[in-house]
């Protein structure tokens, strides 16, 4: 039954129409604390989602240093994939309502820095589990790669594929339409390969 809610909500969310955002950098300067909220809550989202889907599934949740673990968990390999990619499921679906809520923008007029903030979010926290939190033991990529059996450098590569085109999609100019189409598609693949592991 899980597998398909999970094709039914991938089909209706992939039929909506997508759209690229253009945010410059220099707009830091007009406002750099809505920049910062909106990152702050990127990165707790991201955290959040890692909590929530531990929960739900009866985990314990509790803290070592600034990491996330489950104490005494005995998780089978789909459960612990789908709590240790939980953070990049959810910081994938707040850029995605970011971009969305951002589509009917008037053309002369720019994403305003605290939604910016969230989407770049997911990009650091992507180029850092893509460079020096990738093999940290607590984290996300060791996790599903041992939930898994793939390999921690393929996972990384494989978890920057959205944030690849989410990148041209925040800072490009005349972006064409198939590049957040692709994000989506990725995104939505994944996830669906996640809940289906």
């Amino acid at each position: 039954m899980k597998k398909y809610l999970i094709i039914a909500l991938l089909s209706i969310s992939l039929s909506s129409p997508v759209y690229a955002q253009e945010w410059p950098l220099s707009s830091l300067q007009e406002d750099l604390g809505s920049f910062l909220l909106g990152f702050a809550g990127g990165l707790t989202a991201h955290e959040l989602g890692h909590v929530a889907v531990a929960l739900s599934k009866g985990y314990s949740v509790d803290y070592d240093g600034i990491s996330i673990v489950y104490p005494d968990a005995e998780m089978s390999d789909s459960d612990h994939l789908e709590v240790a990619s939980a953070g990049f499921q959810v910081q994938w679906l707040v850029s995605e309502v970011v971009f969305l809520k951002n589509q009917h923008r008037k053309s002369d007029t720019q994403m305003n820095n605290l939604d910016a903030g969230l989407i770049f979010a997911h990009l650091a926290t992507t180029a850092a589990y893509l460079t020096f939190l990738k093999g940290h033991a607590d984290g996300d990529i060791v996790g599903m790669s041992s939930a898994t059996g793939i390999s921690a450098d393929k996972l990384a590569l494989l978890m920057s594929i959205p944030a690849v085109f989410d990148t041209w999609r925040l800072f490009g100019k005349q972006v064409p339409n198939w590049v957040p189409t692709l994000s989506r598609v990725s995104k939505g693949l994944m996830v669906t390969l996640i809940w289906t592991f």
